[in-house]
């Protein structure tokens, strides 16, 4: 997991052409402008997800991973928790290959998104994105999906 700011994402460009693609999507898109909904960048190698959505409360997240696909997520207007554990520390449910979704349980740390902050969860990173901050609110968040090799 790097939680880091979207104005310091030159540094992950080394990661490869696929960061290179998505940070670039990121940092010139209107997401404002775009309705909710997926975007191919360059190929089915890199999506974003477009999102708007209340943050939820605790007890109503679940912690998920990917298997074949790295998340960039970035918060455009509001706040989230998102919690983070690495897998050994969270018990796994069945995988589902066809929507590349692992359901965990346990428990982790959170740290906070805010506009500007991005945070890159790879398949070893269990998450439980989109919680409140206090009370529920609303969130435009895009989620870049990234393929593994």
């Amino acid at each position: 997991m790097v939680k880091d700011l979207l104005t310091r994402a030159d540094r992950y460009r080394c990661l490869g052409p696929r960061f290179a693609r998505a940070f670039d999507f990121a940092q010139s898109a209107d997401f404002a402008a775009m309705s909710d909904g997926t975007y191919p960048i360059g190929g089915d190698d890199v999506r974003a997800l477009v999102q708007r959505y209340s943050t939820k409360r605790p007890g109503e997240g679940r912690w998920e991973a990917h298997r074949t696909h790295i998340d960039l997520q970035m918060i455009v207007m509001g706040e989230e928790h998102i919690g983070v554990a690495p897998l050994g520390r969270l018990a796994a449910e069945p995988y589902d290959e066809e929507r590349d979704l692992l359901w965990l349980t346990g428990d982790g740390d959170f740290v906070t998104l805010r506009p500007g902050d991005f945070i890159l969860l790879w398949p070893e990173d269990g998450h439980m994105p989109g919680m409140a901050i206090g009370d529920s609110s609303p969130v435009l968040k895009v989620v870049f999906k990234i393929a593994v090799d």
